[in-house]
C-alpha cells in the first residue's frame, strides 16, 4: 500500500517523437507529488534500458508513467516494469500495445458496435500495389480531403490533411513507411470532441465530454501543445442523448481493450449526430494544455489530486 514515504519513480522523457511532451508531462506530475508531501519521488528521464533497470537498485515501490509514444505507451516500459515486479500506472502490456495500434483498436471498436472513419491500412509491402486512385475516390467521396496519420505515434506527429489527389499521389511517393504503417482515413466535417476515463477507487469514471476547436486547420501537434490555439468548450454542448452515446461508447472500448488507471478516447461528431470514435489514449497527457487535466477539473479535481489518483492505480497485471 502506498504512502507518503513510499519511494515514487516519475518516469518521463524516452525516444519516441513526443519525448518533449512527456518531459513536460512528468515534470509536472513531480512536482505534484512533491507538493502532495510524497518526499521519496524521483523524475527520471528514460533513454535507455539501464535507467529502468537503475529503479530495482533504487528500491522504486510504484511507477507513475508520463512517457508518450512508441516505447513509451505501446507496452515496450511496461512489459519491464512487469520484469521487475514494480507496479506502474495506466494499461497492462497488452493493452498498452492495442491500444497503441489505430488500426487494430478500430477493427475492435467496430466490432463491439462503435462507428469508425472509412479507413486503409498502408504498408511497405501493399504499397506498390495500391490502386491511389480508387482509394482517393471512395474515402474522399463525401468532403473532398482524407486524413493520413502513423499507425502507431500519437500528438498527431507526422499527420496531414490532403486535399486532392495530386497531392496524395505525391504524399504517398515520398512517406517512409519503414518504421511504421500508415493509416489513410477519410475525413469527416464535424466536432472535435474527447472522453477521458479515470479509475477512483476501482470505480471508472467518465470526466465531462471536451470539445476542442483549434485556431489551425485541424487539432495538430501544435494546436495541443501551445497556449492559445485551441479553443476548450468544458463540458462540450450536446444533447443529452449525445452525450450519453459517447460515454458509453468511450466506457465500452475502453473496457474491451483492458484499459485501466485512465484513457482518454477521441471521437469526430459528424453533422448528422454521429459519433466516430478515432483512437484511444492509454497515457493521456498531463501538460498544462492537456485534456485530462481540464476535464478532471471540471468536475472539481485538481490537477495534484489527478496525480494522486493516477498513482493510487499503480499495479502489476495478469496479461
Amino acid at each position: 500500500m502506498l504512502n507518503k514515504k513510499s519511494r515514487i519513480a516519475v518516469i518521463c522523457g524516452g525516444i519516441s517523437n513526443e519525448r518533449e511532451i512527456s518531459l513536460r508531462s512528468g515534470k509536472n506530475c513531480y512536482s505534484a507529488l512533491k507538493r502532495k508531501n510524497y518526499e521519496n519521488t524521483e523524475l527520471i528521464d528514460v533513454k535507455s534500458l539501464e535507467d529502468l533497470l537503475s529503479l530495482k537498485t533504487k528500491n522504486m515501490e510504484a511507477v507513475l508513467l508520463t512517457t508518450h509514444g512508441k516505447y513509451g505507451e505501446d507496452g515496450a516500459i511496461q512489459g519491464a516494469l512487469e520484469w521487475l515486479k514494480i507496479p506502474y500506472t495506466g494499461s497492462s502490456v497488452l493493452s498498452s500495445a492495442i491500444s497503441m495500434n489505430k488500426w487494430i483498436t478500430k477493427q475492435i471498436a467496430k466490432n463491439i458496435g462503435l462507428s469508425c472513419a472509412k479507413s486503409f491500412l498502408l504498408t511497405k509491402k501493399n504499397k506498390t500495389s495500391l490502386d491511389v486512385n480508387k482509394i482517393w475516390k471512395e474515402l474522399s467521396e463525401k468532403d473532398k480531403a482524407i486524413f493520413l496519420k502513423p499507425n502507431d505515434e500519437g500528438s498527431s506527429v507526422n499527420t496531414f490533411k490532403i486535399k486532392s489527389l495530386e497531392k496524395f499521389s505525391q504524399k504517398i511517393n515520398t512517406i517512409d513507411l519503414n518504421n511504421t504503417d500508415y493509416i489513410i482515413e477519410e475525413y469527416i466535417k464535424g466536432r472535435e470532441l474527447t472522453v477521458s476515463i479515470i479509475d477512483i477507487n476501482e470505480t471508472l469514471k467518465a470526466l465531462p465530454i471536451l470539445e476542442l476547436k483549434p485556431k489551425k486547420e485541424f487539432y495538430d501537434y501544435e494546436a495541443k501543445y501551445t497556449k492559445g490555439m485551441t479553443e476548450f468548450i468544458l463540458p462540450a454542448n450536446l444533447s443529452e442523448n449525445t452525450r450519453k452515446k459517447i460515454e458509453e461508447d468511450s466506457l465500452k472500448i475502453f473496457t474491451e481493450l483492458g484499459c485501466s488507471s485512465c484513457s482518454r478516447v477521441d471521437f469526430i461528431l459528424s453533422e448528422d449526430e454521429t459519433p466516430y470514435m478515432l483512437e484511444v489514449n492509454s497515457l493521456p497527457g498531463m501538460t498544462d494544455t492537456s485534456d485530462l487535466p481540464a476535464q478532471a477539473k471540471a468536475v472539481g479535481i485538481e490537477y495534484d489530486d489527478l496525480v494522486e489518483i493516477i498513482l493510487k492505480s499503480a499495479r502489476l497485471h495478469k496479461a
